[in-house]
């Protein structure tokens, strides 16, 4: 039996792979020939594609876009730490934009591997019955992370989905199969984004036929929930409000995932990463296997209190949002406190991160393990499907009041209609998802812009220009991430975002 060396692509081993050629297959892998030749070939390879989910679920994957929006300030002096993003100076040659492009183009090629793999191993026809219900199962994983990796893509280097001219704009490059070649003419175009949708709703069908393990809080691997979960997010985003409420309502209506209502036990959940709400948290089993931090907003090298360093804090109109005196996720996710590092003065900090005690051994690394969906985020799914359906106004309120009232002691459940109810749903998702990477899209596939406040201390932010002065437009072509400069050189047939041209 071949022993596979599986890949895992951090955000170091990303940038060694081959920019010229999408198709081209790691250096570090056997052939695929040569590899799924047993069950245990196929769950070693599935098992190392998991571990490096780790990393595109967390970090600057998830906060440098909330970053670009008006969810949050750099404080003065801050570094510059993610500035490229907060101040709209993108360029190419970002390292944060190769390392994602790379970085997920990485792991669909590992999808595409194990997917290659399992199909030739079920064709040989040698498995028994058990053994083919589980590499049909790890088939059906590879092409959900197949599927999820082109979806992020999407997020980072498209425009919103419109189903009216979405065969008209830039999508990106979709790759199935390896077919290495030296002939850059040959290299993938981008191509439409209808296109790239058109393989994550396919690759997804096959995920829904083929994951059959039932779903569980906390589940550490794809199952039928999370299946699920991906189905009403990219049918949100594609605007196909029907099969959003739909599967966002199965999933509610399934009550596996409770929303949580007890301040103690929600701020324990962050904190430990045993939230009972969480359809799919990616694994980390230690110190020496985590993924990335959430430094910028706290940064204490030392735990001594009053040396906090955050190089950014929350925008002052995102604090007055929540009702700060009974809102659960007020008192959990955010936290007052007197900084003497860098600037001096009393700020409210982002404690959304706080690190989990399993994952460091002495100062926290602010670390927390990826709560890829929770199941609040199906409740703001179905409620913003029902509004855009039309005449379903009492379902969205329903499912807004009751997301508060789980997260709000003594709510009363109100009605809301019209555009006060397109406001509160939008409020909703600020306050319920606040600093886990959905603002930019969310701007987007509302076409809304924005402008930044004057902040929570005006004297403790940096001032300027595409700083704490900053008003974007709707449909803002800086929203879109420029394509790396990288490939754009290697690759005649890539074509550049057009705010990045030259």
């Amino acid at each position: 039996m071949k022993k596979i060396r599986t890949i895992l692509f951090t955000c170091a081993a990303v940038l060694m792979t081959g920019a010229c050629n999408l198709e081209k297959f790691p250096t570090t892998a056997i052939n695929t020939e040569e590899a799924m030749e047993s069950v245990s070939d196929c769950q070693a390879f599935r098992n190392g594609l998991y571990s490096g989910m780790k990393y595109a679920f967390s970090g600057a994957f998830v906060y440098y876009q909330d970053l670009q929006t008006d969810l949050f300030h750099a404080v003065k002096n801050f570094g510059n730490w993610g500035g490229p993003f907060y101040s709209y100076q993108l360029q190419p040659s970002e390292s944060m934009c190769s390392t994602t492009w790379f970085g997920l183009y990485g792991y669909i090629g590992n999808a595409n591997f194990l997917i290659d793999g399992t199909k030739k191993l079920l064709a040989s026809e040698t498995l028994n019955e058990a053994d083919t219900k589980l590499v049909q199962q790890y088939y059906g994983e590879a092409c959900y992370i197949r599927a999820h990796m082109y979806f992020n893509l999407t997020q980072y280097f498209c425009e919103d989905y419109d189903p009216d001219t979405a065969s008209e704009v830039l999508g990106v490059p979709v790759v199935t199969k390896y077919e290495p070649t030296g002939d850059a003419s040959k290299y993938p175009s981008r191509g439409t984004l209808d296109l790239v949708y058109e393989q994550i709703v396919e690759d997804l069908a096959e995920a829904e036929t083929y994951v059959t393990e039932p779903g569980s809080v906390n589940a550490k691997y794809v199952t039928k929930d999370v299946v699920t979960a991906l189905q009403a997010r990219v049918a949100l985003t594609m605007h196909d409000y029907d099969t959003a409420l739909l599967k966002a309502k199965s999933l509610i209506d399934g009550g596996k995932y409770a929303l949580v209502s007890d301040a103690a036990a929600f701020a324990a959940g962050w904190l430990n990463d045993n939230l009972s709400e969480t359809l799919w948290q990616v694994e980390m089993t230690g110190p020496d296997d985590t993924g990335n931090a959430y430094s910028y907003f706290i940064y204490n090298t030392t735990g001594e209190e009053g040396m906090d360093d955050p190089q950014y804090v929350p925008e002052d109109w995102v604090l007055d949002l929540y009702d700060q005196t009974n809102d659960i996720r007020f008192a959990s996710w955010f936290d007052e406190r007197e900084l003497s590092v860098r600037n001096t003065g009393r700020l409210t900090l982002l404690v959304k991160y706080p690190g989990n005690p399993m994952l460091y051994s002495s100062v926290t690394n602010y670390v927390n393990k990826p709560k890829v969906f929770r199941i609040s985020e199906m409740y703001l799914i179905a409620a913003e499907a029902a509004i855009a359906k039309g005449n379903q106004d009492a379902v969205a309120s329903k499912y807004i009041n009751d997301l508060r009232a789980k997260r709000i002691a003594g709510w009363k459940n109100t009605d809301y209609t019209g555009d006060a109810l397109v406001v509160e749903l939008r409020q909703e998702r600020v306050r319920e998802l606040y600093g886990e990477g959905f603002r930019l899209n969310d701007l987007k596939r509302w076409h809304m812009g924005f402008t930044r406040t004057a902040g929570q201390d005006p004297a403790m932010v940096q001032p300027g220009e595409g700083y704490a002065k900053c008003t974007r437009p709707a449909d803002d072509p800086y929203f879109l991430w420029p394509i790396p400069e990288d490939e754009i050189q290697a690759n005649p047939q890539m074509e550049q975002n057009s705010a990045y041209k030259r």
